[in-house]
């Protein structure tokens, strides 16, 4: 369950915006703890989890583990964001190749070297079989995943210096998204409602951060419309230079929520106005629907009727 949200602000700035639900045991166990679902895996990268928490913790362990491997071997570069992504989908499938091996082949006393070993003799139906079930596997609830963060993976300047740039990617299981180009990315099952939200206002990477941020709060008020999206927000800002990671305060989170309120009034407000107005016209409308037709013709004079 839950939504999260990223966006990129003036070309050079990524807004983070979750809510604090989490999900455990298949989607059984729904809970808004007070902590955030923000996973920093480098001074620039930061990851947003929808699904069950418990995988999405495990995956992003490990993640962050060869993350700091790759930090600490060469600490003079940094890590993109493409490369922090592709880590998760590879263990990823290091983890359901692992779980599918322990649900279909275990139970029979084997694991994927014993049965890659044994097909000769065992039943070729049985073997399909097997093989299918493992080729099917996969975790009962949808896993997806943001990751956004600044890094230098893009053209250099005309001088050959490296240029930084916000990055977007979004995972689906194991499937990698870049979403650079189109600016936000939201998941979770308040993504339809928090899609509307930019799509609508006409939301491209260019646009300000001033205009941004309250445009990614509005999307995440509006995702709360969706079963199982906490009320609770949190919000994060990368940029604009590299290695700056900002968690917006409460009481700033409280102004901004302030200012929400008033558009969101003044919204409703528009609405009733444009309801009385479209009211006002359809009733005259019908009025002049029923009004009586007059005829264009005269009507004949007598003389003309006795000739």
């Amino acid at each position: 369950m839950a939504v999260c949200i990223a966006a990129i602000a003036g070309k050079n700035t990524l807004i983070g915006v979750s809510d604090r639900m989490l999900t455990a045991g298949n989607g059984d166990i729904e809970f808004e703890p007070e902590q955030g679902k923000f996973w920093p895996l480098s001074p620039s990268i930061v990851a947003l989890i929808a699904g069950d928490s418990t995988v999405q913790g495990e995956l992003l362990k490990q993640t962050h583990k060869q993350v700091k491997d790759w930090i600490f071997s060469d600490p003079n570069s940094w890590v993109n964001v493409k490369d922090a992504a592709s880590l998760y989908c590879q263990k990823f499938r290091e983890l359901r190749r692992e779980r599918a091996e322990a649900a279909v082949l275990c139970p029979l006393g084997l694991d994927i070297q014993s049965f890659l070993a044994n097909q000769s003799t065992m039943e070729r139906e049985l073997v399909g079989q097997i093989a299918n079930r493992l080729i099917e596997w996969d975790f009962p609830e949808v896993l997806e995943t943001i990751f956004m963060g600044i890094d230098t993976d893009g053209p250099v300047s005309d001088k050959g210096e490296k240029l930084t740039y916000p990055q977007i990617y979004v995972t689906y299981y194991d499937k990698l998204l870049c979403l650079n180009t189109v600016g936000f990315a939201a998941i979770g099952i308040g993504k339809a409602h928090a899609d509307s939200q930019f799509t609508f206002t006409g939301h491209w990477p260019l646009k300000p951060f001033d205009e941004t941020l309250p445009l990614a709060y509005a999307a995440k008020k509006r995702a709360e419309a969706a079963p199982g999206v906490g009320k609770s927000t949190d919000i994060l800002v990368i940029g604009p230079n590299i290695a700056k990671t900002v968690k917006v305060e409460d009481r700033h989170l409280q102004e901004l929520d302030r200012i929400y309120r008033k558009s969101r009034a003044a919204s409703i407000k528009a609405v009733n106005v444009a309801q009385k107005e479209t009211k006002s016209f359809v009733e005259r409308v019908n009025a002049e629907k029923a009004k009586p037709k007059t005829s264009a013709e005269p009507a004949p004079s007598t003389e003309s009727v006795k000739k």
